[in-house]
């Protein structure tokens, strides 16, 4: 009860001070910075969650026959997992617009040069000029219904482009270790409890929870691997940072292997090799940086090694999928015809190739956000994107868009370097994560459900970049 009074209190005091504010200002000055950051780890602990929530939501979904109750299942799943992308993230929206004032207000009272904030703000900018350059597009685009709102399968219009900047910002503003830490312990739990339904593969639990064999509550197995290969390096990053607890240390990387076995299970190579990619990149990075902490890596990759050769045992299929794409890099290498590229990366050529013309005829805006099935269906190809997010942002979006989105990434990195003395083993870690998504995403493409995990991931390495500078700046 104390409790409760206490709380009421609060709240009459918000509100009386609310109520003696004249200007917009004094509100924005009111709101505190640890507030919206909690906020801000709160909408986004609920996003990671989001997988587990729209699992258990088809459960409501009651019994008819068979096929029909699983398709209902899906489009049930479907509709929560939109909503609560909706939800999430123009709330995170909301913030990032009173982080932006809050700055600007900062800005002027502490006499920042307009120059001096662009050169502070370049990676953000850039990105906000993409989504700009995105309306734009949609603006002219031949269908401005698709581009606004999306097909019904990928709901990747502009309205879900704002939902990424409000997942973004919710990342960005997480300044706090702790509170970062607790949002990736939930998601990589997350992606272990959907790994180890996939694993246990039981046709009773599938049909009632809407789940299917390769891709989990997702609606295809690549896109289940576009998550579980950031869950992957999440998972390393935890294991890196963990206390010498030796049962802490073998509930990491026994994390760590389930997500593994899942994304080897999976079959889906582009997201493996990105993994593999991903720990190059760790293992390196620690060795040039922070060679205390290399010892885990090591065991990390040899754990990797070994579930990948356990999962094969039974199903070589890696092994095939391997030696098919080491043919594939062989036929680009020798400049072989277009007859014999055909099928090169899983028949992605013939998407790759079509895409680079759409960017030709459209160059400056593209043919509009989630808008190119026509295009692709004029030349007879059923599937509507690329399977490369860097030629998909170019045809949709303009090549302004994508050279605005590549140098985000560039200062992104190149911010990195300069910090490299500075940085911690955490920030190393979520820059791996977001390497391994660039890898995976040269063969995948954008998806409602999918895409926001990858904006989280990259605004939290923003955010502990900015950490990194205002430590610099007291030394």
């Amino acid at each position: 009860m104390k409790s409760i009074g206490n709380l009421c209190e609060k709240t009459k005091q918000i509100y009386n001070d609310i109520h003696q504010m004249n200007k917009v200002s004094e509100l924005l000055d009111y709101i505190s910075e640890k507030s919206i950051e909690k906020v801000a780890a709160f909408l986004l602990i609920i996003w990671v969650l989001s997988p587990i929530i729209v699992m258990f939501s088809s459960i409501s979904v009651q019994d008819v026959e068979q096929s029909l109750n699983f398709s209902l299942k899906q489009v049930a799943i479907s509709t929560c997992w939109y909503e609560i992308l909706q939800t999430t993230g123009f709330l995170g929206c909301i913030l990032g617009i009173i982080v932006f004032f809050k700055n600007i207000l900062k800005g002027k009272t502490g006499e920042i040069s307009m120059k001096q904030y662009v050169k502070n703000n370049l990676f953000t900018l850039f990105l906000f000029f993409m989504l700009f350059w995105s309306i734009l597009s949609c603006l002219v685009s031949d269908n401005i219904a698709i581009s606004f709102y999306g097909t019904s399968y990928r709901n990747d219009g502009l309205v879900t482009y704002f939902t990424y900047c409000g997942i973004f910002c919710c990342g960005y503003v997480v300044r706090n270790k702790r509170f970062a830490k607790h949002i990736l312990e939930i998601f990589t739990i997350s992606a272990t409890v959907l790994s180890i339904l996939m694993l246990m593969n039981s046709e009773t639990i599938n049909n009632l929870l809407g789940l299917t064999v390769d891709s989990s509550v997702f609606s295809n197995s690549n896109h289940f691997a576009y998550y579980l290969c950031m869950a992957v390096m999440c998972a390393l990053l935890l294991f890196e940072t963990e206390k010498k607890s030796a049962p802490k240390l073998i509930f990491r990387i026994g994390i760590f292997s389930v997500i593994t076995a899942a994304l080897v299970y999976n079959k889906s190579l582009g997201p493996y090799l990105a993994v593999v990619v991903g720990l190059v990149c760790s293992v390196i990075l620690i060795i040039w940086l922070d060679k205390k902490d290399l010892k885990r890596v090591l065991v990390a990759v040899i754990v990797f090694i070994i579930v990948t050769f356990i999962m094969n045992i039974s199903d070589n299929h890696l092994y095939i999928d391997l030696k098919i794409f080491g043919i594939d890099i062989f036929k680009i290498a020798k400049l072989s015809p277009a007859k014999d590229l055909a099928h090169v990366g899983s028949d992605r050529w013939p998407l790759w190739m079509n895409g680079l013309r759409f960017i030709t005829e459209k160059p400056f805006f593209g043919y509009g956000p989630d808008n190119l099935g026509a295009q692709y269906a004029k030349v007879n190809i059923i599937i509507d994107r690329p399977h490369n997010e860097f030629i998909q942002f170019a045809a949709s979006l303009g090549i302004p868009a994508l050279v605005s989105y590549i140098m985000a990434l560039a200062v992104h990195f190149i911010s990195f370097l300069k910090q490299r003395k500075h940085v911690s083993v955490v920030y190393i870690g979520i820059l791996c994560t977001v390497i391994t998504y660039l890898a995976s995403s040269m063969f995948g493409n954008t998806m409602y459900y999918t895409s926001p995990f990858f904006f989280m991931i990259l605004g939290l390495s923003a955010s502990m970049q900015k950490l990194v500078e205002a430590k610099k700046k007291e030394l």
